[in-house]
Parts: structure tokens; C-alpha cells; sequence
């Protein structure tokens, strides 16, 4: 099959602002945006003109900065709700967030990433910066890692070649060899671990959640490494195996 070429390099430039602002804890002014997109102070402003005006970006009179539009979330929110796997999988998610206490995530798989489609926060005091929408690498995350896992050689191979294996945190594997002699531990296992891969400090456990043979999402259960050990370990590990049973269950029913 042919490569897609996208079509419309407006609406590819309308995509990099929308990514950008979403990316963003503090509205942004004309200048911050097209200095960080690197394209030009015409182009930025007649496009950002456009998004406001159909609501996709707001833009504050007083400040003359921008933020992203109230319209983005009944988009969100639509979106969310057409991923069946969240309503099979969050009672399950609770129950998990429940007895374990610690944050749990749940993605899907989209152009070679994880997004986040449901997050349950941890009930300490530490927050993972996490959320909603945001995605994550396959190769240095427990979801992405439990996804590859699933896949064959040549898949996975594919895969090295098109994303460069960039080391984000202290324990990161870059390294192909490394990384495939990992996944065959995890087909092995039944689960993926990354052990300060993503994000020092954070210890995650993952699998995959299937119907009919198909990965329908993956699931994750995340907390400041300090608070992991053996035992805590091997409980997450048969929850987790626990919660994907029962969500495979429900949905073959």
C-alpha cells in the first residue's frame, strides 16, 4: 500500500498551534507561538484569527493571548466516549486504584504512541503530571513496551527504524538489541515494567487488553519508585493480571 500523504498544509499548521497550546500550562502570546513553531508572524496570526473564530482557540482582549477554545472539550469528551474500552475498563480501574492506592492509567495505541484515555489519580499526595490526551513513547513506557511485545520481529524492527530511541531518563533502553531481548521477557511474563524509563523517579507496571485477539487498549498501574518493592510488586503485578481478565471477559460476553 501506497504512504498516505495528508492533504492541506493549513490544517497541519492549524494542528502544530492547537498541539502547542495544549501543551502549555499559561496562555501564550503571538510571539511565543510562531517563535516556537518557527513559522512566520503572518501565517500564525490569520490561522489563530480562524481557530478563534470557530472556537477552537480563545483569545483574551485584555492580555492578547491565546488559549485552546471551550469547543475543544465537547470534542474531547466525544472522543473519549467513543472508546468502548474506557467504559468496559473503568470499573475495573477503580477497584485497582482502590486496593493499590496508586495511579492508573489507561491508553490506546495511535502513530506509534500510547494516549492517555482514562487517568485515576493516586490517593497520596504525589501527583503524576500525566493526563488525559498526552501520549507516550512504545519503547521506554510499560504500556507501550507490553504493546511491542505483542507484535513480531519484523513489526518491531519497523518500528526502531522510524522512531529514534532517545534516552529520556536515567534507566532508558536505547539500545535495539536490549530493548528485544526485553520484550521477549515480557511475552514471557505477561506484563511490562519500566523501571525509570520515562520519567525518573516513576516505577510503572503494564499490560494489554484484548478482544477477540486485538489489542483494544492497555492498561498501567504507576507510583514514585520509593514506594515500590518485592512485595507490593508481586500484588500489582496479580491485580493487574486480575483486572485485564476480567475486562476481556466483559467484553467477550
Amino acid at each position: 500500500m501506497p504512504e498516505q500523504k495528508p492533504y492541506g498544509t493549513v490544517i497541519l499548521r492549524a494542528k502544530q498551534i492547537l498541539d502547542f497550546l495544549e501543551q502549555q500550562s499559561r496562555p501564550m502570546n503571538l510571539q511565543e507561538i510562531y517563535t516556537s513553531l518557527q513559522t512566520s508572524k503572518s501565517t500564525v496570526l490569520k490561522i489563530l484569527n480562524t481557530l478563534c473564530l470557530v472556537g477552537y482557540v480563545k483569545r483574551d482582549e485584555g492580555t492578547k493571548r491565546y488559549t485552546l477554545g471551550i469547543k475543544m472539550i465537547s470534542y474531547g469528551e466525544a472522543a473519549r466516549k467513543s472508546f468502548s474500552i474506557v467504559e468496559f475498563a473503568e470499573p475495573y480501574l477503580v477497584a485497582l486504584n482502590e486496593e493499590l492506592g496508586e495511579t492508573i492509567h489507561l491508553g490506546v495505541f495511535d502513530h506509534d504512541q500510547i494516549v492517555y484515555v482514562k487517568k485515576i489519580n493516586s490517593k497520596g499526595k504525589i501527583i503524576l503530571r500525566s493526563q488525559v490526551g498526552h501520549s507516550i513513547d512504545l519503547y521506554c513506557s510499560a504500556m507501550g513496551k507490553a504493546y511491542l511485545a505483542e507484535q513480531d520481529k519484523q513489526t518491531v524492527l519497523d518500528y526502531f527504524h522510524r522512531v529514534k530511541l532517545i534516552k529520556r531518563s536515567r534507566n532508558t533502553i536505547t539500545d535495539p538489541d536490549r530493548l528485544l531481548e526485553n520484550l521477549e521477557e515480557i511475552r514471557q511474563c505477561g506484563y511490562a515494567t519500566d523501571n525509570e524509563e520515562n520519567e525518573d523517579e516513576i516505577y510503572c507496571i503494564g499490560t494489554v487488553i484484548k478482544h477477540q485477539g486485538r489489542i483494544e487498549g492497555l492498561m498501567s498501574v504507576s507510583t514514585p519508585v520509593f514506594r515500590i518493592n518485592e512485595e507490593k510488586k508481586k500484588k500489582i503485578i496479580a491485580l493487574l493480571k486480575k483486572a485485564r481478565l476480567e475486562i476481556e471477559s466483559k467484553m467477550n460476553a
